[in-house]
């Protein structure tokens, strides 16, 4: 299982530097069906959406040609993001140095509008492509009508840093876990926002389904709830997850990331007879991209801000 974690995790990484090879030109105006000259969500496909959407600077769902050349822009080298995460511009950008000297990068949404209680929390962790999905779908107008909530989308570079840390996890040992400056700034916004502590969430797509797991490995007590979308982990971990919602997401077909990565955790969350109970959905047909289908389930957003963290 080990030697299974440490290839994924290498897989993930050639993903992203696939992906920073640049963007064929012709081929994404291709996608440009109605020929006005702008490139809709739906034109470009919830997968590649999710290279494209840090580039949707107003939020709309549509690049313009200005947001297009920006994103052509990006071709044969890996640039900063303007907002971690993929985030879009309803978020502001912060950095926060963490204790050990390192400084993180985080997109931060919280809600204008006030309200009497105090405010759940949702962590987003990106993938190796530098997106997450659920920040902006967690951000979005009518999401947060029903659900107001602060969001952090923080960044890593999924290459010198992961999110989580461990011997076999991380076998390089030039790559940094983020993990110890990443629950400090947890911890900031909280602070700051007075944000619920009975109400903090996690979730990742690809790597960041593999940080998910891993931070309720090593603080189980700090989240109600988590979301791991196409990730992995170690099953023998999985006694320490005691005490966290967990509902897992996967598609069947993942060529990256192999099914048996949840498969696995959740049949081992089940033998170690942790509550609450967890749930799992499995995707027929879909590969990488389960996070598309995942974050549009409208059954998770109600089940997940249903959780609170009980004192045991």
């Amino acid at each position: 299982m080990k030697s299974t974690l440490v290839f994924i995790l290498c897989s993930v990484s050639l993903l992203a530097i696939a992906q920073d090879k640049g963007i064929n030109t012709e081929r994404l105006m291709s996608k440009d069906t109605n020929k006005d000259g702008r490139l809709s969500k739906e034109e470009l496909g919830e997968q590649f959406w999710q290279r494209a959407a840090g580039q949707d600077a107003n939020g709309d769902g549509v690049l313009d040609p200005a947001e297009i050349a920006a994103l052509q822009g990006k071709k044969g080298k890996r640039t900063e993001q303007a907002h971690p995460g993929g985030a879009n511009a309803a978020f502001q950008v912060r950095e926060f140095k963490g204790t050990n000297g390192h400084t993180l990068r985080y997109s931060l949404f919280v809600p204008a509008q006030k309200t009497d209680a105090p405010l759940s929390l949702v962590l987003c962790l990106h993938g190796s492509g530098g997106n997450t999905a659920a920040a902006n779908v967690l951000a979005a107008p009518e999401m947060q009508a029903k659900h107001p909530c602060i969001v952090i989308a923080p960044a890593c570079d999924g290459k010198s840093t992961r999110w989580v840390e461990g011997g076999f996890r991380i076998k390089d040992k030039e790559v940094r876990a983020v993990m110890p400056e990443l629950m400090e700034m947890l911890d900031a916004v909280v602070s700051e926002f007075k944000a619920d502590p009975a109400r903090l969430y996690v979730t990742g797509q690809s790597l960041g389904g593999v940080g998910s797991w891993g931070l309720i490995a090593s603080h189980a007590s700090k989240f109600a709830a988590a979301v791991p979308v196409c990730g992995i982990w170690e099953p023998a971990d999985a006694a320490k997850m005691n005490g966290v919602a967990i509902w897992a997401f996967h598609g069947a077909d993942d060529p990256t990331v192999p099914v048996s990565g949840s498969r696995d955790m959740i049949a081992a969350l089940k033998k170690a007879a942790i509550t609450p109970e967890p749930k799992y959905t499995e995707f027929p047909g879909v590969g990488h991209g389960s996070w598309g289908p995942a974050y549009e389930t409208a059954a998770l957003w109600e089940w997940l801000f249903a959780q609170r963290k009980t004192k045991p």
